[in-house]
Formats: C-alpha cells, structure tokens, sequence
C-alpha cells in the first residue's frame, strides 16, 4: 500500500500545486477529481490504441527503419496518448459554459495528465520495481502535465473563438502540439545514447519554463485592473 501510494502522491501533489496557484477561480473538488479520475482510465483507451498500431501497422518500437521507429514515438505514442487525453477534456471540460480562461486550460489539462500518469506509474511499478518509479515520479510525471497543459489553453481559445472554423483549427492544433512534445520526448529516451537521452530532461526543463507562462495568460480580451498610475 506504501508503494501505491508512492507511485500516484507525485501526480496528485503536482495537482494540487496548479490547483493552490489558481488566482482566476478556484474549481470544484469533485471536478477535479473526476478529471483525475478519467484520466486515469484513459490509459487503458492509449494502451488499446497503441496496440492497434503495432499489430496493424509497420510501426513498432522495433522496426527496421528509423524513419518507422521515429512515427512510431511520435505519431502511434505521443498521438495515441495525448488524444485519449483530449476524449476527456472534450466530453467533461469544453463543453462548461465558464470555460473560458486559459488558466482553466492549464488546470484541466494537467489533472487529467497526472491521472494518466498515475496509473502508468502503477504499471511501470509492477513491471520494473521502485527505482524506475522514482526516475519517473522526477522526470515522467511532470512531462506528462507539460505534453497536455498547451492543450487545454489552446481548447479555452477555441472555446472562444469566434467562427467555428477557428475552433476546429484550434482544437486540432492543440492535438498537433502536445502529441509531438510527447512524440519528441519518447524519441529521446528511445536512442541507445545518452547524451541522446538527456535531451529528455532538457526538454522537460523547458516545457516547465512554457507551463509557467501559460499560467500567467490572461483570457482573450481581459483588460487588466490596474491603468498606469494607478497603483
């Protein structure tokens, strides 16, 4: 139970700090928790979807050709998971009439990643054992948050878009973005190399940097409370 605990206390700590940070509006807890939850159970929808494109396609972790094995961490990988995640934010998130604000983006997406996070954990914990939960309770379980949360501020802009051309494109590039941060980040951890592999943690570091950022955007036409002078 120890070690249970061990292998989802990251995710739900990483929650709680966005959750603590959020100056908008604080959300329910139950929608939080449920957004942890079916995150959570999105991992069982990526491990289908991952299945389907190594047995039925050239693509697996162990093809012949690089250019496969790229498409395989990129397009099977980081677009399976990431759009397992995008079924919740679409079904539970987008479609609440205050979705607005891209803090709330940032917030939903991130709770529904760390719930996929957790149960990952939980499988990798049975698999490999404690040590390479605790590698990926410091690296893993942030990028999973960093891969989602340019997502859900890019749903609260398509939210408010104002044709429905906009939205599509929007939506559709939220997909685009955080399946190739997740695609790229898999490529490097895939390369026999470790100077290869350390351009994880780089990568990692720098999306912590743009999650910072996002949490500090206004909505699209805020105007800010304070006027020069003003203080």
């Amino acid at each position: 139970m120890q070690v249970i605990a061990l292998a989802i206390s990251p995710a739900i700590a990483l929650v709680w700090f966005i959750y603590a940070r959020n100056a908008y509006r604080p959300e329910r807890k139950s929608l939080i928790a449920a957004l942890f939850v079916l995150g959570g159970c999105t991992a069982g929808i990526a491990l289908m979807l991952n299945h389907i494109v190594e047995k039925y396609t050239s693509l697996w972790p162990g093809a012949p050709g690089l250019h496969e094995r790229l498409m395989f961490w990129i397009a099977g990988i980081g677009l399976n998971e990431e759009f397992a995640k995008m079924i919740v934010l679409l079904a539970v998130l987008y479609p609440r009439r205050d979705f607005r604000h891209p803090y709330q983006g940032v917030l939903g997406a991130a709770t529904v990643a760390m719930g996929f996070a957790a149960v990952e954990n939980l499988v990798y914990l049975e698999r490999y054992g404690t040590a390479t939960l605790l590698l990926r309770s410091f690296l893993t379980i942030p990028a999973h948050a960093c891969f989602t949360v340019p997502m859900g501020v890019l749903m609260a802009y398509a939210k408010r878009a104002d044709s429905t051309w906009a939205k599509y494109l929007l939506l559709v590039a939220a997909l685009a973005v955080s399946a190739l941060l997740h695609g790229l980040y898999d490529v490097w951890l895939a390369f026999p190399s470790s100077w290869v592999n350390a351009l994880a943690y780089v990568q990692v570091g720098l999306m912590g940097v743009m999650v910072f950022k996002l949490m500090r955007l206004e909505p699209p036409g805020a105007v800010s409370a304070s006027r020069p002078g003003v203080p």
